[in-house]
């Protein structure tokens, strides 16, 4: 029995020294979750283990180039790209862009083939009807100023941007990719002449494809008044990055879209852009 006792308390002494003998203190501090350190500017993009992937998010604004006869005018929008590689020193985004483009243009002489048969319908003469007031009641010639407003979305481009070595602060980019264009035009009367309903549809008012105004009712409930459009195209453009610290970034670029297959519409644009 006593035999029995002594091997029951020298297994208890072996199991109350084995959890001492397990929690052994650490030879040394733990190793480095990644061999890569913070180095501000001169950090590698695309890469996980340092906690920015190279993504930016921006606006711009400048002067554009309307088509159609229309001028220079306003351009403004906002893009967002996401990386899918790194290429040939630099890296390769997927990029997202909306802007919006408007101009008007200079007075110009433009003839309403409408006005000239409600001109025919009051009783004028041909020659009378041609020449618009004070001989018929409506003007066939005047003078009208042109205004176009583009909505432009290009919902897949590629852009690629050079690195350089060690994180440089100036960093060219090149992109191109395919657009949507939305097309919207009215043709302004520069002064209102018909001696019936003056200043008013159906002649004097912001005409629909330069020839007639909506109705008074329709504009009296604030509907816009105009002709629009959707194109199909694609865009190219040139421009850089100068960074400003490792997320804010002052762009500027120019871009060539090409609208349907007759026009296009150029941009110069400055802007900031937010890297993470």
């Amino acid at each position: 029995m006593k035999m029995v006792l002594s091997l029951m308390g020298m297994a208890v002494a072996c199991l109350c020294a084995c959890p001492a003998a397990l929690a052994q203190a650490p030879a040394g501090p733990p190793p480095p979750t990644s061999g890569k350190a913070d180095a501000g500017l001169d950090l590698h993009e695309l890469l996980p283990d340092i906690g920015r992937i190279g993504a930016e998010v921006g606006a711009y604004g400048g002067a554009s180039f309307v088509p159609y006869g229309t001028g220079t005018g306003l351009g403004v929008g906002g893009f967002i790209d996401l990386p899918l590689s790194r290429l040939a020193g630099g890296k390769l985004s997927y990029e997202i862009l909306i802007g919006f483009s408007e101009a008007t243009s200079q007075p110009f002489s433009a003839t309403n083939p409408i006005a000239y048969v409600a001109n025919l319908a009051s009783g004028a003469s041909p020659a009378a009807a041609l020449a618009g007031p004070p001989l018929a009641p409506f003007p066939v010639k005047r003078d009208v100023t042109l205004n176009v407003r583009l909505l432009q979305v290009a919902p897949f481009s590629l852009k690629w941007t050079f690195l350089g070595k060690g994180g440089a602060r100036f960093r060219p980019f090149l992109t191109v990719g395919g657009d949507f264009i939305v097309v919207i035009s009215s043709a302004d009367p520069v002064q209102a002449e018909s001696l019936q309903f003056t200043g008013t549809s159906p002649f004097d008012a912001t005409l629909i494809g330069g020839l007639v105004a909506q109705s008074p009712e329709l504009a009296a409930r604030g509907l816009p008044s105009g002709q629009g459009n959707l194109e199909v195209g694609g865009h190219a453009g040139a421009g850089f990055e100068l960074r400003l610290s490792r997320g804010v970034s002052l762009n500027v670029d120019y871009r060539f879209t090409q609208i349907g297959t007759s026009a296009h519409l150029q941009g110069v644009h400055g802007g900031f852009g937010i890297h993470w």
